[in-house]
C-alpha cells in the first residue's frame, strides 16, 4: 500500500491485486495513507476523505481480489486485458502476494512452482513495460536478524535470482511498539545495493518513512 500510494501521488495508475485481504480493507489502507489518518478513523470521516481526494491530483487506483491460491499469472493477464478495453492502463502493478498465487505448472517441489510464478510475473512486467512489486515472507532465521538478506527468503532462493530489485524490511519484536525498523537494499540489478536505511513504520497509516540523521538522533 505504501508503494502504491506513493505511485498514485506521482500520477501513476495503480493496479493492486490482493489474495488475502478484501478489496474493502485494502481500500481503507489506501484512504488512510493518502488522507493521512488512521485506518480505523476513515469510516467515520468519509466527507473529509472525499474532500482530501478532491484537493490532490492522483493517479487512478483499481483493487482486485482473488481467493488465496486461485489466481495464476494467466488470471492477471486476462484481467489486465479486460481493463485495457475499458481504457485503464496501469503504471505500476502491486501483487499481494506472489507466494500465494497458483502456478501454471505443477511440480513435486514447492520451490520450483514459486520460482516459476516469479519468472512469469517478471516476463509479464517486461512485456507490458510496467514494474510489478510483490512481497515475500522471510524465513525463521531472520526473526532475530538486524538485516534480512537474500539468504533469508523463505522456500525458494530462486525468487531472489529472478527479481530485479529486492528490498527487505526488518524489525525485532521489541521495536514494533515504536515503529523502528530497517530497510535494506539486498539486490539492485541496475544500481547500488547493500545499502541500509533506518526507517519508521506507521502501520495505522500504512506508511514507511526513511529517517534522516536528525530524526534518528531524536528517535534515539
Amino acid at each position: 500500500v505504501a508503494l502504491g500510494a506513493n505511485a498514485m501521488r506521482a500520477g501513476k495508475n495503480v493496479l493492486h491485486y490482493t489474495f488475502e485481504l478484501s478489496e474493502t480493507n485494502v481500500g481503507l489502507r489506501y484512504d488512510s495513507n493518502l488522507c493521512d489518518m488512521n485506518s480505523n478513523e476513515v469510516q467515520d470521516n468519509k466527507e473529509i476523505v472525499k474532500a482530501r481526494y478532491q484537493d490532490h491530483d492522483l493517479g487512478r487506483l483499481i483493487i482486485k481480489e482473488f481467493p488465496t491460491g486461485s489466481a495464476s499469472v494467466l488470471t492477471l493477464r486476462n484481467h489486465i486485458e479486460k481493463l485495457s478495453m475499458k481504457g485503464f492502463v496501469p503504471g505500476v502493478i502491486m501483487v499481494d502476494y506472489a507466494d500465494v498465487m497458483r502456478s501454471t505448472r505443477s511440480y513435486d517441489s514447492m520451490r520450483h512452482e514459486l520460482k516459476l510464478i516469479y519468472e512469469e510475473l517478471r516476463n509479464m512486467a517486461m512485456e507490458m513495460n510496467v514494474p510489478i512489486w510483490t512481497a515475500s515472507q522471510a524465513n525463521r532465521d531472520s526473526a532475530n536478524s538486524n538485516i534480512v538478506g537474500l539468504e533469508n527468503m523463505s522456500e525458494a532462493y530462486g525468487k531472489a535470482m529472478v527479481a530485479d530489485v529486492v528490498i527487505s524490511v526488518s524489525r525485532k519484536a521489541v521495536e514494533k511498539a515504536t515503529g523502528a525498523a530497517r530497510l535494506f537494499v539486498a539486490k539492485n540489478r541496475a544500481g547500488k545495493d547493500g545499502i541500509l536505511f533506518p526507517i519508521h513504520i506507521d502501520t495505522g497509516r500504512s506508511k514507511i518513512e526513511i529517517l534522516d540523521e536528525n530524526q534518528l538522533t531524536l528517535g534515539e
